[in-house]
C-alpha cells in the first residue's frame, strides 16, 4: 500500500496538526478564574491541553499561548471542549476546538 492508504487516521486531516509542548493559559468562559495546562498539539481548527483537571464537554473557555517573540502578541482563542480523558499522574489530555481566533 503507498499514499493515503499506508497514513493513519491522525494523519488523514485537513490541516497538519504540530506537536508543541508549551504553557497555555485558560480561563471558564465568562469567569476570570485562571487555569493552567501544557499544551502539546496545535492546528487551525483544535489543540491538546494537558492539565490538572477536567473539563466538562462543550465547555467554553478562552485560551491564551504566549509567544516568545517581543513581535508578535500572544495566541488567543474561544474554544469548546470536545473531550477530557484521563491521562497518567492525575492529569487530564482535554482536546479543544477552536471556534474564533482572537488574535
Amino acid at each position: 500500500m503507498t499514499g493515503d492508504s499506508m497514513r493513519d487516521t491522525s494523519e488523514k486531516r485537513d490541516f497538519i496538526r504540530m506537536h508543541v509542548d508549551t504553557v497555555i493559559e485558560l480561563f471558564e468562559d465568562g469567569s476570570d478564574q485562571r487555569m493552567e495546562g501544557r499544551c502539546v498539539d496545535l492546528s487551525a481548527t483544535g489543540m491538546a491541553v494537558e492539565m490538572e483537571r477536567e473539563l466538562a464537554e462543550g465547555q467554553r473557555v478562552h485560551t491564551s499561548l504566549p509567544s516568545n517573540n517581543p513581535d508578535f502578541p500572544p495566541f488567543e482563542t474561544v474554544s469548546s471542549v470536545l473531550r477530557s480523558e484521563p491521562i497518567e499522574g492525575g492529569r487530564w489530555r482535554v482536546g479543544l476546538r477552536i471556534e474564533e481566533v482572537k488574535r
